[in-house]
């Protein structure tokens, strides 16, 4: 009986690994995000349909089964996470901010241009968008 809640104890422990830190603070479990729908934006403040973006992408974090993360393009170089979080207030963005390189969690390149938006079932990308989104066709894309 010890070694089986021992083993539980440890399969706990290995689910809730939070491998992604969060921009805003905490962090989360990729393993956890396999249920959910991950929409991830790679935007930009220098980008202007990047900024109009930002309130669909607030709107489509509040449904069920879906979980938006944003990464500022130039986190994959040169901008520190206190910058990023003065961005992320000035944009008034509600959903959370990877500090984490997402290439580490989900093997994808560094995109050519932003905005550039992945969505994730599984762990997988399944579609990478690359034109402004709305969010009529975000909705659409996460097939909600």
């Amino acid at each position: 009986m010890r070694i089986l809640i021992f083993i539980f104890a440890i399969f706990l422990v290995s689910c809730s690994k939070q491998d992604i830190k969060i921009s805003q603070g905490g962090g989360l479990s990729s393993e956890a995000l396999k249920e959910k729908i991950v929409v991830l934006n790679i935007w930009a403040d220098w980008c202007p349909p990047c900024i109009v973006e930002m309130p669909y992408f607030n709107e489509l974090d509040q449904q069920e089964g879906v979980v938006v993360l944003g990464f500022h393009f130039d986190q994959f170089d040169v901008l520190e996470t206190e910058e990023v979080n003065r961005l992320l207030r000035k944009l008034k963005v509600e959903f959370s901010n990877m500090e984490t390189d997402p290439r580490d969690i989900w093997g994808m390149e560094i995109p050519v241009h932003v905005p550039t938006t992945y969505i994730i079932k599984n762990n997988q990308i399944i579609e990478t968008l690359i034109t402004p989104q709305t969010y009529e066709s975000l909705i659409e894309a996460t097939e909600i």
